[in-house]
């Protein structure tokens, strides 16, 4: 995979919209296309964890949030960088809010991000719980990936203000 370095070098309008089974000791797996685009490969590849606390929305980026209105809670190393499974850990440092998400094995967590998102000199992605992502999309059955997939299509405004 090639890293892309333009919102037109890609095809869909939300590139990255991979949900992950939250793992024991609040660790997910980091999706391909996230690593590529905002930590790379090397062996001390790092994420940092930003969230909004108006709205308690997690994202991971590749330095500290620019804007004022975004919180850093902190960064880590990916795990397994150059692997075929890599991981990332949510840091004990985010609100117990956000955190208590992260614990609970076996519920998944969202990666979403657009074009945008992914190609700005800070690239980044939305984290969010299942229960974020499908209250986003009133419209959508919030079991039926199809409609979700087509809410998320018909609604490209529908997060708060890009991190980035």
């Amino acid at each position: 995979m090639q890293h892309k370095t333009s919102p037109d070098q890609f095809d869909d309008r939300w590139p990255l919209r991979e949900p992950r089974e939250v793992l024991g000791d609040r660790k997910l797996r980091f999706p391909p296309l996230a690593q590529q685009q905002i930590a790379g490969e090397g062996p001390e590849a790092t994420v940092y964890w930003n969230y909004d606390p108006d709205v308690a929305f997690v994202f991971i980026s590749q330095d500290p949030p620019r804007k004022a209105t975004y919180e850093f809670a902190d960064w880590n190393e990916i795990e397994n960088p150059q692997g075929n499974n890599t991981y990332i850990r949510a840091p004990a440092k985010l609100p117990d809010e956000i955190l208590d998400r992260f614990k609970v094995e076996g519920t998944h967590m969202v990666y979403l991000a657009s074009p945008e998102m992914l190609t700005d000199d800070n690239p980044s992605t939305w984290v969010l719980s299942w229960t974020q992502f499908t209250s986003l999309l009133p419209e959508a059955d919030n079991r039926d990936p199809d409609k979700i997939e087509t809410a998320i299509s018909r609604n490209p405004g529908f997060l708060p203000s890009s991190p980035f």
